[in-house]
């Protein structure tokens, strides 16, 4: 399998130096790419959208004979440390050389989807429409799909190509995020006089003393990463900041959290006399697929036929499908065979990226068994 095609391309494609905003060079390989299966290839103006991005959101479209339409996604970007990889085979896995990731995530479904629309073609069987979507800035907050017309999508269902695990490993929702922000003004003082001063610091542990941080329930998980009060020990500290994020696949939950946060937040200004300033962005929201949709029921037909078993999970952080799904999409995301991302210890298995670019395939030809 280390000389298939799919295996050969995943390599050329990992030596291409790619970046959040910096996906142009990859961007235009996988536009010549489709361009010769024959698919309508336009790339949106999603970059001015996105400082100092250079690349837009990359969507094709190749006719169908048959009736519907689906809908393949992967991202073009990678995260840092993802210049000069040198992927290398490590008895049935693809590694880096241990100094860069290796940027499975999510090169690994972008070859599959490349791979299964060579497949489909050849195969010379009827399909159904099929529309792709490789997107850009994915891995700084699902920036480009942020900024992505779905008007353009003739698609009721989806695959995202962009999940850790064993090809066979279904996702059917994902977390939704929220960040928050916590900027805390007191008044400074001579440490030797603590009552001619407020304390930011004090008042900043207060608001996060009353609220969750952690798994707060099985659906709900909350980070506050860091506290910053940079004040000498001989001052009352004037001024403290903070900042969380939180994260559900229940987006009632998520929006009951940061209403807990501001509510809480205003009532410690009242009580220790500080100018207490909370904010809050979404980033995106949860959603959620049901298993009896067709998007899943059409995976589990296509693992079907590759002998696969297919299991149906909940994934964690979010991905492409968060947004892609605000536009009444059913989604799902589809596991490639990659661990370890995001680190210089990432891993694919060959054989998955295999499979991956077959599914791809099996999924649209399925399609018209509907």
């Amino acid at each position: 399998m280390a000389n298939a095609p799919i295996v050969e391309e995943f390599i050329h494609m990992a030596k291409i130096d790619t970046a959040s905003r910096q996906e142009r060079a990859l961007a235009d390989y996988v536009k010549g790419e489709l361009s010769a299966l024959g698919f309508a290839v336009t790339e949106d103006g999603a970059a001015k959208h996105i400082d100092g991005a250079t690349t837009g959101n990359v969507f094709a479209v190749l006719d169908g004979q048959l009736e519907g339409s689906v809908l393949f996604c992967a991202h073009l970007d990678r995260v840092q440390n993802g210049f000069g990889i040198q992927p290398r085979f490590e008895g049935d896995n693809l590694v880096s050389d241990g100094t860069t990731i290796l940027a499975a995530d999510d090169l690994s479904g972008v070859a599959a989807i490349l791979d299964g629309m060579r497949r489909l073609i050849r195969s010379g069987q009827p399909h159904p429409r099929i529309e792709v979507l490789f997107s850009v800035c994915e891995e700084i907050g699902l920036r480009g799909s942020y900024h992505f017309d779905t008007s353009v999508v003739q698609s009721k269902l989806g695959y995202v190509l962009d999940s850790p695990g064993r090809v066979g490993r279904i996702l059917r929702s994902a977390m939704g995020k929220a960040q928050l922000f916590l900027d805390v003004a007191g008044e400074e003082a001579h440490a030797a006089y603590p009552e001619r001063g407020r304390s930011a610091l004090n008042a900043a542990v207060k608001v996060l003393s009353r609220i969750e941080d952690g798994r707060v329930d099985e659906e709900t998980v909350v980070n506050w990463s860091y506290l910053d009060c940079p004040t000498p020990c001989n001052t009352i500290p004037g001024r403290a900041q903070a900042k969380a994020f939180a994260m559900s696949r229940d987006n009632g939950k998520l929006a009951a959290y940061v209403q807990k946060f501001h509510a809480v937040a205003a009532q410690t200004a009242q009580e220790t006399g500080c100018r207490i300033e909370t904010k809050d962005i979404l980033d995106y929201p949860a959603f959620h697929t049901a298993d009896s949709s067709a998007c899943v029921r059409l995976a589990q037909r296509a693992l079907g036929q590759l002998k696969l078993r297919p299991t149906v999970e909940d994934g964690a952080g979010g991905f492409d499908a968060n947004l892609l799904s605000r536009a009444g999409i059913e989604l799902v995301g589809l596991s490639t065979g990659y661990s370890g991302n995001h680190t210089v210890k990432e891993t694919l298995v060959v054989e998955d990226l295999v499979l991956s670019g077959q599914l791809v395939a099996h999924i649209a030809l399925e399609y018209g068994k509907l």
